[in-house]
């Protein structure tokens, strides 16, 4: 077998995709974190709270159905963000084992102002990756998600 038929070797010690992705992640999770920090806010609970402002009384598992997270990651990013005033979770009227959320006035001011670091975040990433490489990333990630 001629060398140039052969892979080449992975670029880590660790060739598991699932590892490879999550390093990613949270490195990526660092950047926005970091970002957000100033106005109390993790990506995580950023982006509830953007899911919220598009639609209002959802349920938890609507809820993680929509940010692609299990009902106890959510649950855990609900419960600070109750305590600030940010949110309000109700029972469902409908349904009493059913939890409704609701972004509050505060909730809706507060992902307001942290927008800046979002926005921060974003463009650290793109900094860091080149407009190119960026691309090819989210194209490959939307790629395979359609795939898996």
């Amino acid at each position: 077998m001629d060398s140039r038929d052969t892979p080449p070797p992975p670029a880590t010690a660790h060739p598991c995709t699932a590892m490879a992705v999550r390093r990613l992640s949270r490195k990526v999770t660092q950047i926005y974190d970091e970002a957000l920090a100033p106005y109390g806010l993790t990506v995580g609970q950023i982006g509830l709270l953007a899911a919220l402002r598009r639609r209002q009384g959802v349920s938890v598992g609507a809820l993680a159905d929509r940010l692609a997270a299990d009902a106890s990651t959510v649950s855990r990013l609900l419960k600070p963000l109750a305590n600030a005033g940010l949110i309000l979770v109700e029972p469902d009227p409908d349904d009493r084992r059913s939890r409704l959320v609701r972004l509050t006035e505060a909730g809706h001011a507060q992902r307001a102002r942290a927008l800046p670091g979002w926005h921060a975040a974003q463009d650290s990433v793109r900094a860091r990756l080149g407009e190119g490489r960026l691309a090819a990333l989210r194209f490959m990630l939307d790629d395979a998600q359609s795939l898996l």
